[in-house]
């Protein structure tokens, strides 16, 4: 009687993992049949005998297994078992991209997160461009400048989208800095002192395996709005204490360093040099800081020689630096401020976001001769 109990209860028990592995799984009929245990126990059934799985992760890797050697499983089995979360919540993490791509990229390499991995930054390459191509018409007047000074080199890029509110978004000034420690990298191996990036020259910066370009088209995808890396410029000065470089940016509420990179939407670079060893040096910083802002407001086109240049007669139209009023004491000009501080300026960059750039209005002289000439 005992023994006819163990034997029905064995058979129910054969019967339940039958009716489970076909209810949750939706198994057809083949050489191999996943029969769950529990939440956490699986076997696969096959012609050379049970194989037990205790976790869900190593269920997927041998559905997949057996789906791609042609095991007669169907797709719809691999769906119904869900992604492992801690997985899933790794990828998220460590990509940035939506749960549904994540769970959609998983489910695709069987959770192997390298290849998942992989599978989303190209299709995010792809759709940003695809994206960055129908959105290319639209004005992009909005964005940040962003400069990163170094020992003895200084970068600054401007980023350009079209809205404030994108501007002021995480990812966005996130990629700023990525991009300024891009350009950075690059210029480090330049021998010159001084370099400027028009938009296609900076965009095709190879970094690791994507053009800066790339990076950009990508972001376009993810935030969804027009994105463009405009131009860049460096500064370097030589490892001695004879040139020193200053830097200013001018930013707004919300805008703030984002690590060692500062961004806002005007910004200027300067290099400095004192005319005597004498000059102490908290004196040439307060110098290089002084000027940049200096730069940065009052918008001079040139660093001016008094043997050979001539103050304007108007003094609000001077462009000329060293014979402009001094932004912070109006007493004085640049020019004596430099003398009384014993320093020169050797080179300086002033940005400010969504200037119009005189190359870009050449271009657009020439498209319009170009159409006049030909209607």
């Amino acid at each position: 009687m005992k023994e006819e109990r163990k034997k029905e209860r064995k058979g129910n028990k054969k019967e339940k993992r039958k009716k489970e592995s076909i209810t949750v799984f939706n198994i057809l009929t083949g050489p191999h049949r996943i029969i769950v245990v529990s939440s956490n126990r699986y076997f696969v059934d096959s012609p050379k005998g049970e194989m037990l799985i205790t976790t869900r992760t190593s269920l997927m890797a041998k559905a997949m297994q057996l789906l791609y050697q042609g095991q007669l499983f169907h797709s719809s089995c691999l769906r119904a078992a869900s992604v492992d979360k801690k997985l899933l919540s790794a990828l998220r993490k460590k990509t940035g991209f939506t749960f549904v791509n994540c769970k959609k990229a998983l489910e695709k390499f069987g959770s192997d997160i390298e290849q998942a991995e992989a599978w989303l930054k190209e299709q995010a390459q792809k759709e940003g461009w695809q994206k960055a191509l129908k959105l290319q018409g639209r004005q992009m007047s909005q964005g940040l400048v962003a400069v990163m000074l170094r020992e003895n080199s200084a970068t600054m890029i401007e980023l350009n989208c079209e809205t404030d509110f994108v501007a002021r978004n995480e990812k966005f000034q996130e990629l700023v800095k990525n991009l300024s420690t891009c350009c950075q990298d690059y210029f480090n191996n330049s021998a010159q002192n001084k370099t400027l990036l028009n938009k296609e020259q900076v965009n095709q910066i190879v970094h690791g395996s994507n053009t800066l370009g790339d990076k950009v088209a990508k972001e376009v995808g993810n935030i969804g709005e027009n994105m463009a890396l405009r131009r860049a410029a460096y500064l370097q000065t030589a490892l001695s204490p004879s040139t020193w470089l200053g830097s200013y940016v001018h930013s707004t509420q919300g805008l703030a360093k984002v690590t060692d990179c500062a961004v806002g939407k005007f910004a200027a670079i300067v290099t400095i040099k004192p005319t005597s060893d004498e000059v102490p040096e908290q004196n040439v910083v307060e110098a290089g800081q002084r000027l940049a802002q200096h730069i940065v407001g009052m918008n001079p086109t040139k660093v001016g020689n008094p043997d050979c240049d001539e103050p304007h007669a108007d003094k609000d139209q001077e462009n000329v630096l060293i014979f402009q009023e001094f932004l912070l004491d109006s007493s004085k000009t640049v020019g004596q401020y430099l003398s009384d501080m014993s320093i020169t300026v050797q080179d300086f960059v002033r940005f400010e976001c969504g200037e119009v750039l005189a190359e870009e209005e050449s271009n657009k002289e020439t498209v319009a001769t170009a159409a006049a000439s030909s209607s």
